[in-house]
């Protein structure tokens, strides 16, 4: 049986080497192209991809931009335990992004927001499976599920909404008691009122390995990867011809049939010298990895009145979260890492935290929530996959099947 391979003979620069450029690079190797990865950093040694928190979170449908979303973040903001932070000097800069996120909460809006995301994510579970069987990373997956965890009726209450829109759009939501979670987790500290249980969810053992792993893979099938930084992408319409040129940091031009810009958050700086002002702001994420936890968790846990997560891996347990809309110069902030360690220890009472590390990572986010897949005006050959927000890990084969047929479209 003869394998087909559309995109046999192109050549195709992938821009960013995290989780979304890695599978777009397995995807489109494995579909024959002939691959370079260029990224200023080695794959899986830095950003919102070496450390997120491993969540396949196909289920996550409901835009972050929500109706009175305006009044819930100006309580967040002025509560130092919120998982929403907004640094003073950051305000005139996100004034556009700011605006528009308010513009997406409005009710017919934020339904629309919803139907796309559920568009897109009714695909990711079999488009995990199939690429990760591909590259031989089947092994890292963990399909136990996720508990999503409430303190008070007032807040099971206020969330069921959400999971009746879940529910409606094909996504299993099982409500639990105390008694039932405290089963399935009994390291919990027993404040919990109840919670949901989500069948259709997944973690992976270790984020990184996977970022390297699907470069590994796309290596074999006759990839390479330049570290290098891309100073400006040139699509070459003036000479007639349908090549686009990479201008690299150090001087060198390089010439490809096709490029997908995949660089996250750095992605904004590339696609304004395109003509496409795309609002994409960093919306940073902090967390704990404890090595020697002396607990077990089961699954993916999900602390709603807290905006936390804590995740089973090959390391040990990661707890984080929050959204910090920082920029990417910023150094990490040592309170926020602080408290929710803090936050931890009354979630876990018999949490061990002597042996830990900490990350925080710039995730790229869009006022819509929606992730930007999509042909540059500037030359069909140009393809951009960014703008993934929370939902990177798990939206990064779809969004690299997507990619393939943008490319053999152009």
């Amino acid at each position: 049986m003869t394998t087909t391979k559309p995109l046999l003979g192109r050549n195709i620069a992938v821009i960013g080497a995290g989780i979304i450029g890695a599978c777009c690079a397995a995807q489109l190797s494995s579909a024959g192209a002939k691959v370079t990865i260029i990224d200023r950093s080695m794959p899986g040694s830095s950003g919102a991809s070496r450390g997120n928190a491993a969540h396949i979170a196909a289920s996550e449908i409901l835009p972050m931009s929500s109706p009175g979303i305006a009044l819930d973040a100006l309580s967040m903001l002025l509560d130092p335990m919120a998982p929403l932070k907004v640094p003073l000097s950051q305000w005139p800069k996100l004034m556009p992004w700011l605006s528009r996120f308010l513009f997406n909460s409005q009710a017919s809006i934020y339904r629309e927001n919803i139907v796309k995301l559920a568009q897109l994510n009714r695909q990711v579970l079999a488009d995990v499976e199939r690429l990760y069987a591909l590259s031989g990373l089947s092994d890292q997956l963990q399909r136990d599920g996720a508990l999503y965890l409430y303190e008070s009726q007032q807040s099971l209450k206020k969330a069921a909404s959400g999971f009746a829109i879940r529910q409606e759009y094909g996504f299993n939501c099982e409500s639990i008691n105390p008694d039932q979670l405290y089963q399935l987790e009994p390291e919990l500290a027993k404040i919990f009122a109840g919670g949901y249980r989500i069948p259709q969810w997944m973690t992976v053992s270790n984020p990184q390995k996977i970022v390297t792993g699907m470069v590994q893979y796309s290596c074999a099938n006759g990839a390479k990867f330049i570290c290098e930084e891309i100073q400006q992408i040139i699509p070459q319409l003036q000479s007639g011809g349908a090549e686009v040129q990479l201008r690299y940091k150090n001087g060198r031009n390089q010439n490809f049939d096709q490029v997908v810009l995949a660089a996250g958050v750095w992605s904004k700086k590339l696609l304004k010298q395109l003509g496409t002002a795309k609002l994409l702001e960093a919306e940073r994420g902090y967390n704990s990895t404890y090595t020697a936890a002396g607990i077990n968790i089961g699954r993916a846990l999900l602390f709603g009145d807290r905006g936390i997560v804590a995740t089973p891996l090959a390391q040990g347990i990661r707890i984080g979260g929050w959204a910090e809309l920082g920029g990417i110069k910023r150094p990490p902030n040592p309170k926020y890492f602080q408290a929710i360690e803090a936050m931890s220890l009354e979630i876990f009472p018999q949490l061990q935290t002597q042996q830990k590390y900490r990350w925080m990572g710039h995730r790229p986010s869009t006022p819509s929530s929606l992730p930007i897949i999509e042909s540059s005006s500037a030359n069909q050959n140009i393809v951009y996959a960014t703008g993934h927000g929370h939902l990177g890990l798990t939206q990064a084969p779809t969004t690299a099947k997507l990619v393939q047929q943008l490319l053999l479209q152009a």
